[in-house]
């Protein structure tokens, strides 16, 4: 491991060089073409300034004019076109006749800003009017013919725009240190321009940010450009030819493993990698044969156990190495007393959970008792308000009841399904308050939903109210009617329990008795609040907002 970190470091300072000098060929391949393209500016200027000294003598002979910016363009390569121009932008005279006819230029950047003052200056790479290419125009002024005294003259007279083909300058550059898959573009305000000689198709620099380019170029030197957007892989040089308008910009991707250093590098960190993996693979095999594949079967086994299989035995790790064999006795070990433990637990649970089922039977039977003698104590009764007095203290029992007996039917003695505990308290509020006979009709509507014992008591005891009231108060006057019990709960498990009849509305005495003060505490054990309001069926409704106790989750 210490010859494999070493040669690691090693390879990495090699690679780091290797790439370093790949960087500097680059650099070097930006000068050369920064240079030779600056040298086709210069010629151009020359050329400018040498038709800017006799210019006055050419724009009096427009054919002579013509034929002499033809000769000097045909000597030079790099120059697509000279044309000079009047003092109104008009065309004088050109090597090239534009194309579409345009013959006026006074609205171009490059002359109003000669015509403002300035001797000379260059334009962004442009698509030339008369030569129909990308072109740079180098520009300069031309000044009124002197005066009979020989005295020079500063009157604004034209322009003289010598255009260099971009794509002819690039033929100039030596590509003998570019890869075929390097990129070579002028960059301007306008976006970047590809130039000719690359051996691909795809333009490296379509979503180049062309502004980062520039503001990083410098004259004279090759800058390696950060954050250009161009292919991720690709190293970026670029070189200023017209200082923040114009440069040159070459993409490559910097290769280090294509020459024998490239090779030097690999070998030097892949020889102590393999043996390092050599020594990996003996160290694998042992070690699965004496150790993984015996933890293999022992996490088998343990799986088994945590799936309730306690009695297994795992007999075949008594074949395996010292170490193992003990483990697998103590996990063996371990299961045996999971076991009797789970066992002392069941029978435990099952003695509570029938103790609890027993106490909640004998309470509903102690309920029950209760019930029945309050119904002999009221049948010797003769004053109506105290025997009513008793009844209803039957119904409230009757509903404590119900609760213990939902308690001690169901599996888990933590919850009451709400439901069925609801529809059998109402059918038995109805044996109770109208008989069989009655024509008052009691509809439940409930969502599936479970409440704690704690909550299940005092809703039972507020329904038992509402239904109550609204069988003596709603109905005045009428044998026939209906009451809506009604449980909703939305998604912040906030439920809202209402109780609403078609009857004659809210009787100011009712609202205002002793069923009326039991539903307001009713709803505080439920953590709710009570309200009143008319109902939907056009009556009288109660109502709880309460939200559900999860205390028997956890």
């Amino acid at each position: 491991m210490p010859l494999l970190v070493l040669s690691s470091v090693q390879g990495l300072m090699e690679y780091e060089q290797q790439r370093e000098r790949e960087i500097d060929r680059l650099h070097a391949a930006a000068l050369t073409a920064s240079e030779a393209i600056t040298a086709a500016f210069s010629r151009a200027d020359g050329k400018a300034g040498a038709i800017a000294s006799w210019s006055f003598a050419l724009m009096d002979d427009p054919a002579a004019c013509e034929r002499t910016l033809q000769h000097m363009t045909q000597a030079d390569d790099t120059v697509s076109n000279i044309a000079v121009l009047d003092a109104e932008g008009g065309l004088v005279c050109s090597a090239v006749p534009p194309a579409n006819n345009e013959r006026n230029f006074s609205s171009r950047d490059w002359f109003q800003a000669l015509r403002d003052g300035a001797d000379r200056t260059h334009s962004d790479v442009v698509f030339g009017a008369m030569s129909q290419r990308q072109v740079v125009l180098t520009v300069r002024r031309l000044r009124a013919a002197p005066a009979i005294d020989g005295t020079e003259s500063d009157t604004f007279a034209g322009v003289v725009a010598v255009a260099t083909d971009m794509n002819a300058a690039a033929r100039l550059v030596r590509r003998e240190r570019l890869s075929a898959d390097a990129q070579i573009a002028l960059i301007s305000r306008q976006g970047a321009l590809k130039l000719e000689g690359s051996g691909i198709n795809d333009d490296l620099f379509e979503n180049v940010a062309v502004g980062t380019l520039l503001e990083q170029a410098r004259p004279g030197e090759a800058i390696r450009a950060q954050g250009t957007g161009v292919r991720s892989g690709y190293e970026v040089i670029v070189a200023s030819l017209i200082p923040e308008r114009l440069g040159v910009a070459i993409a490559a991707p910097a290769r280090v493993f294509e020459n024998w250093s490239g090779i030097s590098v690999i070998s030097t960190f892949a020889i102590p990698a393999l043996m390092t993996l050599l020594v990996l693979v003996c160290v694998w095999v042992a070690v699965d044969y004496f150790i993984l594949r015996w933890l293999t079967y022992l996490q088998r086994i343990a799986q088994l156990y945590a799936a309730g299989r306690l009695d297994l035995v795992p007999q075949r790790a008594r074949k395996a190495p010292r170490e193992v064999a003990r483990l697998a006795a103590v996990m063996e070990q371990m299961a045996a007393s999971l076991d009797e433990q789970r066992t002392e637990l069941a029978d435990a649970v099952d003695q509570r959970s029938g103790l609890l089922r027993e106490i909640h039977h004998r309470v509903k039977n102690n309920l029950q008792v209760i019930v029945s003698l309050l119904n002999l104590q009221s049948g010797r009764i003769s004053d109506p308000a105290a025997a009513e007095a008793l009844m209803d203290a039957r119904r409230r029992i009757n509903a404590l009841a119900l609760v213990h007996r939902s308690l001690y039917e169901t599996d888990d003695l933590r919850f009451i399904e709400v439901a069925p505990f609801l529809n059998d308290l109402i059918r038995n509020l109805g044996d109770v308050l109208g008989g069989h006979d009655s024509k008052i009709r009691v509809d439940v509507d409930c969502e599936e939903l479970a409440l704690s014992p704690d909550q299940a008591a005092p809703l039972a005891l507020f329904v038992t109210e509402a239904v109550t009231n609204a069988f003596k108060h709603a109905f005045s006057g009428r044998d026939s009617g209906r009451i809506l019990v009604r449980l909703t709960c939305g998604e912040d498990d906030q439920c809202l329990i209402s109780i609403g009849d078609d009857g004659t509305g809210v009787n100011p005495s009712a609202s205002a008795g002793t069923g009326s003060s039991l539903m307001h505490a009713f709803a505080q054990q439920l953590g709710g609040q009570f309200e009143t309001r008319v109902s939907e069926l056009g009556g009288y409704e109660a109502a709880v907002d309460f939200p559900i106790s999860k205390s028997w989750d956890d």
